[in-house]
């Protein structure tokens, strides 16, 4: 009789633990489908410290945020420029520590003004390391007007990798436009997914941008770039050599 009462506790808790793991499952699925469709696609003002603004974008349909980012910066458009334009190793491992390759998939190409390049960057453990080829384009409608350096992942671009995890959608928009001839207003407006659970990502990426933006005076103010010109591109020559 006992063993009979004890393997029906048993029955019942097995069945109640069941029904408690469905209802997290549902509450969960809906707390996904409510979080996928919701937002208006309006920039949401979330951090706004040390001249430094970040905005988060979410559109209906997509689970990873968008971000909007400004500041002014105390720097030459030259200088600007070139480390936005800088392709090599040393640059990335300036911008990102954890960079640790850079490798030209195409050159420079005058008309278009355009590379395509491929650099890989270490991700914490579990995620592998991941690839970032990128289409980089320079625009600029004259000498006195914005320049925007835009990335957009390129996947293709070269055969797959299995050391690491690639890119497919990276969309990075930076716009310079020169105020006073010493101050430039900084824009970022970047759509992209790096492949780790959206959670983590949309809690991270305003944090991550913000450093980013706070380290814009330095970076953009490296002596290397002392001698560097954007008469260089006018001549059909990269900002700065490969």
């Amino acid at each position: 009789m006992a063993e009979k009462k004890r393997k029906g506790i048993v029955r019942r808790i097995g069945k109640v633990s069941l029904i408690l793991i469905a209802c997290i499952g549902v509450a969960l699925l809906a707390a996904h489908l409510i979080w996928k469709y919701s937002g208006n696609g309006q920039p949401k003002l979330v951090i706004d410290r040390d001249g430094i603004q970040v905005y988060t974008i979410k559109t209906p349909g997509d689970t990873l945020l968008k971000i909007h980012a400004q500041r002014v910066v105390r720097a030459s458009m030259d200088k600007a420029v070139a480390s936005q334009l800088d392709g090599s190793l040393e640059n990335c491992h300036d911008w990102i520590p954890d960079c640790v390759s850079s490798r030209l998939v195409k050159p420079w190409n005058p008309v278009n003004r355009d590379y395509t390049r491929l650099w890989v960057e270490n991700f914490p453990s579990p995620f592998k390391p991941r690839q970032f080829l990128l289409h980089t384009k320079f625009q600029q409608k004259d000498k006195s007007a914005p320049v925007t350096v835009e990335f957009i992942a390129a996947p293709d671009a070269l055969p797959a990798d299995n050391c690491c995890y690639r890119l497919t959608h990276m969309h990075a928009v930076w716009t310079l436009t020169p105020i006073d001839g010493k101050d430039i207003k900084v824009d970022l407006f970047q759509d992209i997914d790096v492949g780790i659970p959206y959670f983590l990502f949309n809690s991270d990426a305003p944090g991550a941008v913000f450093d980013a933006f706070a380290d814009l005076p330095r970076l953009y103010n490296e002596s290397k770039y002392d001698q560097v010109s954007l008469d260089r591109i006018y001549n059909g020559q990269p900002i700065v050599a490969d």
